[in-house]
């Protein structure tokens, strides 16, 4: 009888471990990697990785209210006149700008990119002295200002562009590459109503 008591104890004692390892083993999560590169987080070590696509409509005018904006504008800033078809790619334009700059980030967001830097398809005189070639932008201030995504007025020539470390930019900069912002406050960007007519 005293030794059928000691089994049952024991076998008890067992049972108890052994359940006690097992809830332990399933409470640990294993060290999986994520299922994108993306960090959801912002600090000085660490890069925000979420699309600006949702926070970006904030800033930017619609796609209507760039058409009503236009419906009343008959010259561009430089006196050349617009017509119906102008306004039409200027609007088309828009979209397709924005589009473009946008998945360049979200792009390079999966590569682990932190620097975008600023070019041009050709002279900008609204973005001139404002936003040059070679301007750059860190990842952790287009999540904070996500205005400082292209395009920044009615015919935009601008373009960001990922940096990876291996673009030779002798051709794409002015004066090297120089930052964007000079402290912490987004600095003065192109007005978006200001029109450059499409070449």
């Amino acid at each position: 009888m005293f030794f059928l008591s000691i089994l049952v104890g024991v076998a008890f004692f067992l049972i108890v471990v052994l359940v006690a390892i097992h809830i332990g083993m399933r409470s640990r999560t294993p060290d999986e990697p994520p299922e994108s590169p993306t960090i959801h987080a912002s600090g000085i070590y660490s890069i925000v990785r979420r699309s600006p696509r949702d926070s970006i409509a904030q800033f930017k005018p619609s796609q209507d209210e760039l058409s009503q904006y236009l419906a009343g504008k008959n010259e561009d800033i430089q006196g050349k006149p617009l017509t119906g078809d102008d306004k039409k790619a200027l609007v088309s334009r828009w979209e397709q700008s924005l589009e473009e700059n946008i998945r360049e980030v979200e792009a390079g967001d999966h590569q682990g990119v932190e620097f975008y830097y600023y070019d041009f398809d050709e002279d900008d005189p609204v973005c001139r002295g404002r936003i040059d070639q070679g301007h750059f932008v860190t990842r952790e201030e287009i999540f904070k200002f996500p205005r400082t995504i292209p395009p920044f007025h009615i015919g935009c020539r601008c373009r960001l562009k990922a940096h990876h470390g291996s673009e030779d930019l002798r051709e794409t900069t002015r004066l090297g590459m120089r930052p964007l912002f000079r402290d912490e406050s987004l600095p003065p960007l192109p007005t978006w109503s200001d029109i450059l007519k499409l070449s």
